[in-house]
């Protein structure tokens, strides 16, 4: 079974705090080490992004900067 990680956060407040880091760090050090991390990473703002949709059988798509979320996906962890 694999469980995913996702790290939302306003995309205008920064990165997250030294705390979560920390323990983000601590947690995916030990799920390395165990052999249970399948992979992780952050992604990229969503200036640089891009929405698909698929609508009728067209594709359209629209590059970002997008209006403000309140909250985006910065980042996954799959264990």
């Amino acid at each position: 079974m694999r469980f995913m990680m996702l790290v939302k956060s306003a995309e205008s407040s920064g990165p997250p705090p030294k705390g979560f880091m920390d323990a983000f760090g601590k947690l995916s050090e030990e799920a390395a080490k165990a052999g249970t991390m399948v992979t992780a990473g952050g992604l990229a703002p969503t200036a640089l992004g891009a929405r698909v949709r698929l609508s009728k059988g067209q594709i359209t798509v629209t590059d970002g900067p997008f209006t403000e979320a309140k909250e985006v996906i910065g980042g996954y962890a799959m264990f």
